[in-house]
């Protein structure tokens, strides 16, 4: 049947839910990890008869050319424009933390980017001797400071939650990664156990960041005095 374009609402709202976004984004990224533990065994186990198994890098999470990363970068990028959308109201209710809302999401937006372009591996390339990792935490630590005042601003069940998220991703991203150093510096990078430590950090980091994605859209709920959240779809007459 085809319907006239006239006949059709201008407009269309889409609710959205901070619980059903956490469980949908959390189940991507547990179906991912398992994907890529099975891929790993498969493939390092030899359970299958062949040499180039095609679907081993679809759902290598250590690979830029898979699904996992492209998943990865999409949630980081998900985070970055919700919380510049959130800054925007900030600034219109003369919100004084705006700035931080703007600084935190420009800065999930650079991770995004980072995720694909492997910006933070380059240190390792330009500085042999020093492992990037050690730059990254004292650049968390640095962060963690400049926003000690935001963090006290908040409430109390938002701040337990953005931390919470903050020490589930800087743990993969960082802690585990450091964990490995040992795999790189004795050329194990090419083995079953690097690369199940690699779900473990590629997890954390993708659950870090689906935590923080659902205790903003909550935090905004909340401080909209429960109103709920809709993207509206609207056309041109």
């Amino acid at each position: 049947m085809i319907t006239n374009s006239s006949d059709l609402p201008s407009e269309q709202l889409l609710p959205i839910d901070a619980v059903t976004v956490f469980k949908f984004l959390l189940w991507v990224a547990i179906g991912l990890t398992v994907a890529h533990m099975a891929c790993m065994v498969i493939w390092y186990r030899d359970l299958l008869p062949v040499d180039n198994w095609i679907y081993y890098s679809f759902f290598d999470l250590d690979e830029e050319e898979s699904i996992g990363t492209w998943f990865s970068t999409l949630i980081l990028f998900l985070a970055g424009l919700l919380t510049l959308f959130h800054a925007r109201y900030a600034v219109a209710q003369k919100n004084r933390l705006h700035v931080f809302w703007w600084l935190l999401g420009i800065g999930f937006c650079v991770l995004s980017l980072d995720e694909v372009a492997g910006f933070h591996e380059t240190v390792n390339t330009v500085i042999e001797h020093t492992h990037w990792t050690i730059f990254g935490a004292a650049l968390v630590l640095a962060v963690g400071v400049a926003f000690l005042p935001f963090l006290l601003a908040l409430p109390a069940r938002t701040r337990t939650l953005f931390l919470l998220a903050g020490m589930i991703y800087v743990g993969g991203a960082i802690g585990v990664e450091w964990a490995t150093i040992w795999y790189e510096e004795n050329r194990q990078l090419n083995t079953l156990g690097y690369n199940l430590w690699n779900a473990l950090e590629e997890f954390m980091e993708m659950a870090g960041v689906i935590l923080y994605i659902y205790t903003l859209l909550a935090h905004v709920t909340a401080d909209r005095n429960g109103l709920s959240l809709e993207l509206l779809f609207s056309r041109k007459n």
